[in-house]
């Protein structure tokens, strides 16, 4: 029998077992998920994830807390509708986890997300989400300080160029979603920056703070781009040029059509047909977690 996930039902599946003995706990299928303060009895649980469900309630009295989750080190809401298209309460404690660096956040509906986050979650964590509601990247996420971040799928129509210049971020994935550009200023780009995924996006250029970017020969995967498209023309004989007017604030790499330069922009630009893909192994979870 299929439960709704209310309290009561899963107190009485919890107390079938030892919580403190539970290294991961995963909840599935639950279309009404209320989560019961028990979840603190979970002291060595290392991972949390909810799938395929519904929270309709998980409050501040069964929030993920350090002093009851002192060794979780990851939470995971893949295929998760939440009330009002926010985080719950129970995941933005102030005596937030220690160890809880990994948060990852795959097809939900998420549409906004607190001003006050970084005074939440723990500085250089990693931070995905993907296939989200959310329109644009707060400032809050920002001052977080990502060393990992995606937003795969979800509908940002741009990015801050303070997004760049996080001094730790090593991976960005913004594969499949709707910018049309990159930001044209960007001061004190990240040194440790090390590979950007922007695979589906309508770029057609790149400005001038890219070229650190060609020299360093960091990995650009931008396939199914408009300047993928572009190049591919260029490298064909096709087009002698990309089509967007010159600019000074152009890269001078990666906008020089010249046969010598199309070496060193292969360097950092791959533009190998691939599919647009999360981070998260989706497909991994959907086959082993999916109802049958």
């Amino acid at each position: 029998m299929r439960l709704a996930g209310k309290k009561d039902e899963v107190e009485a599946k919890w107390n079938e077992f030892d919580r403190s003995t539970v290294v991961t706990l995963v909840i599935r299928h639950c279309p009404a998920l209320e989560v019961p303060d028990s979840i603190g009895d979970f002291h060595i649980t290392t991972g949390i994830k909810v799938y395929n469900s519904t929270i309709s309630d998980w409050g501040v009295s069964a929030a993920l807390t350090n002093t009851n989750h002192p060794e979780l080190i990851w939470f995971y809401l893949v295929r998760v509708n939440l009330t009002g298209g926010v985080l719950p309460e129970g995941a933005l404690s102030t005596d937030f986890p220690g160890k809880l660096y990994d948060l990852e956040f795959t097809f939900t509906n998420i549409r906004e997300l607190p001003d006050d986050l970084d005074s939440r979650w723990l500085i250089g964590t990693t931070v995905y989400f993907e296939y989200s509601e959310l329109k644009s990247i707060p400032p809050s996420l920002i001052r977080l300080e990502p060393y990992s971040i995606s937003f795969i799928g979800s509908p940002i129509t741009e990015l801050p160029p303070e997004i760049f210049e996080v001094a730790d971020m090593v991976y960005m994935y913004m594969g499949g979603i709707p910018i049309q550009e990159l930001p044209r200023s960007v001061v004190n780009l990240s040194p440790q920056l090390g590979y950007i995924y922007m695979v589906d996006t309508n770029i057609s250029f790149f400005w001038s703070w890219a070229d650190p970017l060609v020299e360093k020969a960091v990995p650009i995967t931008i396939s199914g781009s408009s300047y993928c498209a572009e190049l591919e023309k260029i490298r064909s004989g096709e087009s002698a040029s990309f089509s967007v007017p010159t600019l000074p604030d152009y890269s001078a790499i990666l906008m020089d059509p010249s046969e010598a330069n199309l070496e060193l922009i292969s360097q950092a630009i791959y533009c190998d047909d691939q599919p647009l893909a999360t981070v998260y192994p989706i497909g991994f979870e959907d086959s082993v977690s999916a109802l049958a």
